[in-house]
């Protein structure tokens, strides 16, 4: 059979938006209990009646939801998860690209590939994070799908790698502590130290469970300028990849000043060659935003020029954990 990639690919552009639309009218929330009109779920949401049915129709016709005979509209499996009070909610995921401040750069990327610039910083005049920094809303969609993330993916990290051999452990750019806090719940004895962006760690006490909060400390400041010290440990997980070079070398030479000689740097990253795991369409929205994927040897000359020889490289799920050494 011709395969015609087109026949894929330009629908999944309206259908990533659609389905935006329709978590921003909160369409799987509504059908919670049940199939409901148009008219009760345009009246719910306060969004036009017929264009609300063009919009379920198109949507129902890729299985997001499923209509009646009676012309009700009803969940489907896919918006099931969709839903904001699911226990395995995809919401934040379905948030987060189609958003204004991500797709407008997303339409930019033949420029960034011409030029070999971000896209965002053209569009905004600032870089990502210090865009984030200055607007809470779209923050809040960035720190729901990257805590969301994190719960996905730390069960095949813990079950990859043994925390539990070090005593105090420094997430760096640990964010509101989702990940920390699994850790020490798998290490019991271990400690640890949370540092990221004051305005990130302030909302902390929000994630941290109950039964490790006791054991962390919680530390703002800028990795630019310097990282918390007293670590036999030091994690970075999906921070590399937000900078380029001369960045990313900027950071870990700070971590390398925080470290004891003996202390172990742990990242946790995507790996571009990668057979089983390869970055793959990711790294172009890297591109887009200022930073990028690596290939395991970007990574030992990266680690290398930063005073750090890489040990060995861990397949942590969809992740890899880059276990390294000071010299």
């Amino acid at each position: 059979m011709r395969v015609r990639p087109l026949e894929y690919i330009f629908p999944g552009v309206l259908a990533a938006q659609a389905i935006y639309t329709a978590l921003k009218f909160r369409i799987p929330d509504l059908l919670a209990a049940g199939p409901k009109s148009v008219a009760e779920l345009a009246s719910d949401c306060g969004a036009h009646e017929a264009t609300l049915e063009r919009l379920l129709r198109a949507l129902t016709s890729i299985e997001m939801f499923q209509r009646t005979a009676e012309g009700q509209y009803s969940n489907s499996p896919l918006t099931e998860v969709l839903r904001t009070d699911h226990p395995q909610s995809l919401r934040s995921g379905g948030m987060f690209l189609p958003a204004p401040f991500l797709w407008g750069p997303l339409g930019e990327l033949s420029e960034s590939v011409r030029t070999g610039e971000p896209a965002f910083q053209r569009i905004f005049g600032e870089s990502f994070f210090t865009y984030l920094a200055g607007h809470p809303e779209d923050a809040a969609v960035f720190n729901r799908v990257m805590h969301q993330e994190i719960l996905w993916t730390t069960p095949a990290l813990l079950r990859a790698y043994d925390f539990s051999r070090f005593k105090r452990l420094v997430d760096v750019g640990g964010g509101h502590g989702a990940l920390l806090s699994s850790i020490l719940a798998a290490a019991p004895k271990l400690q640890g130290v949370l540092f990221d962006q004051p305005d990130v760690v302030a909302r902390a006490g929000d994630f941290l469970k109950d039964q490790v909060a006791a054991r962390i400390d919680v530390v703002g400041g800028d990795f630019f300028d310097l990282v918390p010290e007293g670590g036999d440990a030091y994690l970075l997980r999906r921070v590399i990849h937000d900078w380029e070079d001369n960045d990313a070398v900027r950071i870990l030479r700070n971590v390398h000043h925080a470290m004891n000689p003996d202390s172990t740097l742990l990242l946790v990253e995507c790996l571009v060659d990668s057979p089983q795991q390869p970055a793959g369409l990711l790294d172009l929205m890297m591109l887009l935003i200022g930073g990028r994927e690596r290939t395991e040897a970007d990574f030992r000359s990266l680690l290398h020029v930063a005073g750090f020889s890489l040990n060995r490289v861990i397949p942590a799920g969809q992740y890899f954990l880059i276990e390294c050494r000071p010299f």
